[in-house]
């Protein structure tokens, strides 16, 4: 009988169809407009459809259909939403006035779905409108605190599977501070409310990210800010996460190679920040951030970049070098006789690695410097290619091979010479930290 009913409806609508068989066999996909009254009919059936608003994120918080998930029609590009992972899946698209929706359910259209209806603009619709949440069946909530919430919520929206984000003051012992309040010490941390489809991400990958974009060994302090509210932690909601996350954080502290500073606690309390805090990056694009913008393309550029495309973008020799752990030859490296000051960063991911100012003329042929930026910057293996026994230097992030560290470096400055290969590293001059995303790195230098 739906199908039926179903079959009426594209009649009625017309379907797009021209009426002229060989021109309709032309068209390949396209979408089905139909009236506001015919898509509240759909929507009281159990058919497994999806609603999809595709206005902007501050119009669908002011009011949308109960049940609608937003998928703005200017982020539709040349990739199927996360958000919709079934091709034949029947899809109901709506906007402010109709002109949006139009356009989206063509895109979608030319990225393969096969069941789309477009029904208009929100201003005329005459059913239910709501403020909450659309509800997902497979979402889970963690709460994530890691210095200040603008960059942290940034960096956690790229990712596919995350549903939504919230900024907050979470585990402090007031009720609904005010942001004035957490400043002055209210005992808060600046939290970020991280709701996932389990589906797509699972937590252990989300506080994976997570310690990628912290120093977890900082007490009350994760870049150039300092304060209770800066500290970092793991709050969990539900009793069930816990072995999860307590697994991470064994893996992390062991490959650490010593005790965390992050709090693993039951979420005690969480009050949301306010308006202007929410999404603060993209309402603010230049706007201060302790996290390098290199990472907010993170899930882009693990998701599409294949090792061609990677050897393509960073060279042959870069690519050797960073993947397959190859040495360039002595005394050619772009860095080996440069002291220009600035910041290396891994070639691979943009993490910043070394500074100028510990940068130094060893005399072996390739760059040598004393000291990374910080200790999680890099890690070490023991290699025993070639008959040596010798310390070989990754990236953190990345796993990228960087070369090697011995102990025969300058003694004032800690005896270490970490002997890097030149591929492996990009240049980032001291003038154009800020405009390249790494202004946090600036206060190295002084």
């Amino acid at each position: 009988m739906k199908y039926l009913i179903l079959v009426l409806l594209l009649l009625a609508a017309g379907c797009h169809s021209t009426g002229n068989p060989q021109k309709d066999s032309e068209v390949k996909n396209t979408y089905h407009q139909i009236s506001q009254d015919e898509a509240k009919e759909m929507m009281t059936r159990d058919d497994g459809h999806v609603i999809v608003d595709v206005r902007r994120q501050d119009e669908y918080d002011a009011g949308h259909i109960p049940g609608a998930i937003l998928i703005p029609n200017e982020s539709i590009g040349s990739q199927c939403p996360k958000e919709l992972p079934d091709l034949d899946q029947v899809i109901l698209i709506y906007c402010r006035s109709g002109n949006r929706s139009k356009q989206a359910a063509q895109k979608l259209a030319d990225l393969g779905y096969t069941s789309l209806y477009e029904f208009g603009g929100i201003n005329t619709w005459t059913g239910e409108i709501t403020t909450e949440p659309a509800s997902f069946s497979n979402s889970r909530t963690i709460y994530l605190a890691g210095g200040c919430f603008w960059g942290v919520q940034k960096f956690f929206d790229q990712f596919a599977g995350v549903i939504r984000t919230e900024t907050g003051y979470a585990n402090g012992p007031t009720e609904e501070p005010a942001y004035e309040d957490v400043c002055n010490g209210s005992g808060h941390a600046e939290t970020v409310r991280v709701e996932y489809d389990e589906t797509l991400i699972s937590l252990t990958e989300l506080l994976e990210y997570y310690f990628m974009v912290i120093d977890p060994f900082s007490v009350n302090r994760q870049g150039n800010d300092r304060g209770i509210q800066y500290r970092t932690g793991i709050y969990y909601p539900d009793e069930s996460q816990k072995a999860e996350i307590e697994a991470v954080y064994k893996a992390q502290t062991e490959k650490a190679g010593r005790k965390l500073a992050v709090e693993v606690e039951t979420l005690k309390n969480f009050f949301a920040a306010e308006e202007y805090h929410q999404k603060y990056l993209d309402k603010n694009p230049l706007g201060y951030c302790h996290i390098p913008t290199s990472f907010f393309s993170l899930q882009k550029s693990e998701k599409t970049e294949s090792p061609e495309d990677l050897r393509a973008r960073i060279g042959d020799l870069a690519y050797e070098v960073t993947q397959n752990a190859a040495t360039e030859r002595a005394y050619t490296g772009t860095y080996d006789n440069f002291f220009e000051k600035g910041l290396y960063v891994d070639v691979v991911s943009g993490e910043a690695l070394f500074t100028s100012m510990d940068k130094y003329n060893s005399g072996c042929g390739w760059p040598a410097f004393t000291k990374p930026v910080n200790a999680e910057a890099v890690t070490e293996r023991r290699d025993i290619s070639f008959g040596m026994i010798r310390t070989e230097v990754r990236s953190s992030r990345a796993d990228s091979h960087l070369g090697h560290v011995f102990a025969d470096g300058p003694k004032e400055a800690g005896g270490l010479r970490y002997c890097i290969n030149s591929a492996a590293l990009r240049f980032i001059p001291f003038e154009e930290l800020e405009e390249q995303g790494y202004g946090d790195y600036r206060s190295l230098f002084e």
